[in-house]
């Protein structure tokens, strides 16, 4: 898999450097604790195994945070958080946004009105730094956590996923999509929300796909 990994990231320079090869690509990964990797070691992380196999020829930021929402009424918006600035201040060549797990709480969801025009404010936001970004917005993985108050899997999948979509078609943004990648493999999110290891490996390999053109969501 490793290799299959390291060649889907040349492909992918071979169409984002530009002619002179001497500029990296910039990726941001903005997210919640999946995208943090909580639960894994630090390479086993999707976004390390995708800056593991880019080397030196691109330069990829993980700016995820554990329990953060998108949404700004939220009871932890990402917004609020230095790692978004950081985010911004990279002024990234791509951006893959991996946030609406923790939005599907009821706390967060009692402001899901606000959820697209929330999205599209974030993108927009990076796309003043750079025109010429390209968005991937990442839908959540099946959750399996059904507390009360807690992340809820049908919240997911019937209301954010959805609007996810609505929130990419209308910026012109493009989509991944973990919840197809991780559906029927359930076994490998360790406690119902965090993928494992091998979790992380397949959503790492599914993220290259795209990228690469190789995968239609």
């Amino acid at each position: 898999m490793k290799n299959l990994i390291v060649l889907l990231w040349m492909g992918l320079l071979a169409v984002f450097l530009p002619a002179d090869g001497f500029s990296a690509v910039k990726l941001a990964c903005l997210g919640d604790s999946i995208t943090a990797g909580l639960g894994v070691r630090k390479e086993e992380c999707w976004v390390s195994r995708a800056a593991e196999a880019l080397g030196k020829k691109a330069e990829v930021g993980n700016f995820g945070v554990s329990a953060r929402c998108l949404l700004f009424k939220g009871d932890r918006p990402i917004t609020r958080e230095k790692a978004y600035r950081d985010a911004l201040a990279f002024q990234p060549d791509i951006l893959l946004v991996g946030l609406g797990t923790n939005d599907s709480k009821k706390v967060n969801w009692s402001h899901k009105e606000d959820f697209v025009s929330n999205y599209k404010e974030v993108i927009a936001e990076f796309r003043k730094r750079n025109p010429r970004l390209k968005v991937y917005c990442l839908l959540p993985v099946p959750s399996q956590e059904a507390r009360a108050g807690g992340i809820s899997r049908e919240c997911i999948e019937k209301e954010v996923i959805p609007l996810i979509r609505q929130a990419a078609k209308s910026t012109g943004s493009k989509v991944i999509d973990f919840n197809k990648v991780m559906k029927g493999r359930e076994s490998l999110l360790a406690d119902g929300v965090h993928p494992n290891a091998e979790g992380h490996a397949l959503m790492a390999e599914h993220v290259l796909l795209v990228l690469k053109g190789k995968a239609k969501e």
